[in-house]
C-alpha cells in the first residue's frame, strides 16, 4: 500500500509526495480490505465466513482502541516530560494508566476490561519503536482504519467514478488536506457525526455480518 500510494503521488515532487498522517495508512488499509472482501467471498462455508469476520473485526479494535491508547499514553508522557525527564518506572506508570483508561477494569478484579490481568505489561511500551522514532504517529492508523472503512462503504454505494477519485486521492500526496481530500467522496470529515458514522458503518456492518452467520451456525440465539 505505501509503495502503491509513494509511486501515484511521486509527481507532486520529493517535498509534497508524502502523505499527511491522517492519509498515510489509506492506502495499505484499504487494499487490506480489498483483499478481506475477496477472501470472504471465497469462504467455503459458513464457518470460514465467520472466522475470517471475528479476525477482522479483532484487527479494527486492535487499530481503533489499542493505537488511540497508544497515543493517550504518547500525550501523557510528553505533557509531563515538559516538567523534567522520566524514569522508566514513571513510563510504567503512564502505560498502565492509558491501558486501563481504555481497556477498563482487569477482569480478574471485578472490572470490564476484556482482559482478566495487565500483570507483565507495565514494560510494553518500551517495544513500540513508534514512540522513539516518529512520536504520535500511531493515532494514524485508527484514523485510517475508520477512514477507510468510509471510503468502502462509500464504494459499494458509490460506485460510479470512485476508482478515479482514490487514485485523486493518492496522487495528491500532501497537497490536500484531509478534509479537502475526502470532500470528491462527498463526506465531510468536521461535521460532528463523522466518526460515529464511520463506525456504525466500518466496525458495525462487520459486527452484524458476524452476528447474522453466528444465530445462522446456531452460536448464539
Amino acid at each position: 500500500g505505501h509503495g502503491v500510494h509513494d509511486i501515484l503521488a511521486y509527481e507532486q515532487g520529493y517535498l509534497q509526495y508524502h502523505p499527511p498522517l491522517t492519509l498515510a495508512e489509506t492506502a495499505s488499509i484499504f487494499g487490506e480490505m480489498i483483499v478481506f472482501r475477496d477472501l470472504l467471498a471465497q469462504s467455503s462455508s459458513k464457518e470460514e465466513e465467520l472466522t475470517l469476520l471475528m479476525s477482522k473485526i479483532d484487527d479494527v479494535v486492535n487499530s481503533v482502541v489499542r493505537q488511540c491508547s497508544f497515543d493517550r499514553f504518547e500525550e501523557l508522557v510528553h505533557t509531563s516530560r515538559e516538567k523534567g525527564e522520566l524514569s522508566a518506572d514513571e513510563l510504567d506508570e503512564y502505560w498502565m494508566s492509558a491501558l486501563r483508561e481504555y481497556y477498563g477494569k482487569e477482569g480478574d478484579a471485578g472490572g470490564d476490561s476484556p482482559f482478566d490481568s495487565y500483570e507483565n505489561t507495565s514494560h510494553l511500551w518500551s517495544y513500540v519503536p513508534h514512540f522513539h522514532h516518529v512520536p504520535f504517529y500511531v493515532y494514524s492508523y485508527a484514523f485510517a482504519d475508520l477512514v477507510v472503512g468510509t471510503l468502502y462503504n462509500n464504494f459499494l454505494t458509490n460506485k460510479e467514478g470512485f476508482e478515479g477519485r482514490l487514485l485523486a486521492l493518492l496522487s495528491a500526496g500532501g497537497t490536500k488536506d484531509f478534509a479537502n481530500a475526502l470532500g470528491p467522496f462527498g463526506l465531510d470529515p468536521t461535521s460532528s457525526t463523522f466518526w460515529t458514522e464511520a463506525l456504525t458503518a466500518h466496525l458495525g456492518e462487520l459486527v452484524n455480518e458476524a452476528e447474522k452467520i453466528a444465530k445462522e451456525l446456531g452460536y448464539v440465539e
